[in-house]
């Protein structure tokens, strides 16, 4: 068999990053700790994976004091949660959710003076774990360290599912998901009947992780939410990994879409308000020029589209910023 060099990697099959799982931030933590250990292209050894309470604080920089401690509450936790996956059963042609656990066996001493937890990961998830050629996911747990949520460390997982799909990535090497519905991205996080109110799931939730990703990963990240009326029911996440970019460039940021100025309270017609829906044309097509420089694919809001319209109509101006929608 062959060693495994000495590096962070973390490879998991993609039902496992697409599993359903609630979990806390230690266990996270430990978990991806653990992962690090496997060597993704061999079989699974018949050994154990032994965990020193010394790597896990200098991995992820925490306090030396009770790190032990932590590592055995959070795996006798870790090891009673189950992971759903959801497979398809081809005799059948059925889609299943089949619960599975990480762990066949965790060990650790309790008359004191060790520091150390064995553990096997169970038959169960090997197919997800060991021999990986196809339908993977690798990253590095280096670029993932200063991460402070589980949403943060599952969205960056989803993220980099992404990167190898020639279909999510534009000549400017802008990565773009698929529409993760609010629903899914919950179920698989353990959120399922929290934050119903949108607003609340982003404050909360959305973007805390999104920050923690552009500020302590190689990640530029940015997200439009899908509506379905006035609700958001999905977001799609686009970024830009620094890492790939030449040396000295910097990822450009994703423009944001700048408030328009209320209209004011005048006579239509009038010559205020044909100087108010100059201003909201110049601050619209200046966003669109500099959204299309990011991404060649951007697409205006069916709104905005129609408010392009009305000042164009109120300006008599010809309508030609839309030529290209």
């Amino acid at each position: 068999m062959r060693k495994k060099e000495k590096t962070h990697s973390v490879a998991q099959g993609n039902p496992l990053i697409e599993g359903e799982f609630d979990i806390s931030l230690i266990e996270m933590r430990l978990l991806y700790l653990a992962l690090t250990k496997v060597d993704s292209r061999n079989p699974q050894p018949e050994g154990e994976y032994i965990l020193y309470a010394k790597e896990y604080q200098e991995m992820y920089s925490l306090d030396s004091r009770n790190s032990y401690t932590q590592l055995k509450k959070a795996v006798d936790s870790l090891g009673r949660k189950p992971i759903i996956i959801y497979e398809w059963n081809e005799r059948s042609r059925t889609l299943e959710k089949v619960q599975r656990f990480w762990f066949s066996s965790i060990r650790y001493s309790v008359s004191g003076g060790a520091s150390d937890i064995t553990l096997r990961f169970s038959e169960s998830i090997r197919a997800y774990l060991y021999e990986l050629k196809y339908e993977f996911t690798q990253m590095n747990l280096a670029d993932m360290v200063r991460l402070d949520s589980t949403f943060a460390f599952r969205l960056y997982a989803w993220l980099f599912k992404c990167r190898n799909l020639s279909r999510s990535k534009n000549q400017h090497g802008v990565i773009t998901t698929n529409a993760l519905t609010i629903d899914w991205m919950k179920e698989r996080t353990g959120l399922t009947g929290k934050y119903p109110i949108f607003q609340d799931f982003k404050k909360r939730v959305l973007d805390p992780a999104i920050t923690a990703i552009n500020a302590n990963s190689t990640l530029s990240l940015a997200y439009e939410p899908v509506k379905i009326g006035k609700k958001t029911e999905a977001i799609i996440f686009s970024y830009i990994d620094e890492k790939n970019l030449p040396r000295g460039m910097r990822a450009p940021g994703k423009p944001k879409r700048p408030r328009m100025p209320n209209r004011p309270h005048v006579t239509a017609g009038s010559a205020a308000e044909g100087e108010w829906a100059r201003k909201c044309l110049t601050l619209i097509e200046g966003y669109m020029k500099s959204a299309r420089a990011y991404d060649p694919a951007f697409s205006i809001s069916a709104a905005d589209k129609r408010s392009i319209e009305n000042w164009h109509r109120i300006t008599g101006k010809k309508l030609t910023v839309l030529s290209h929608e």
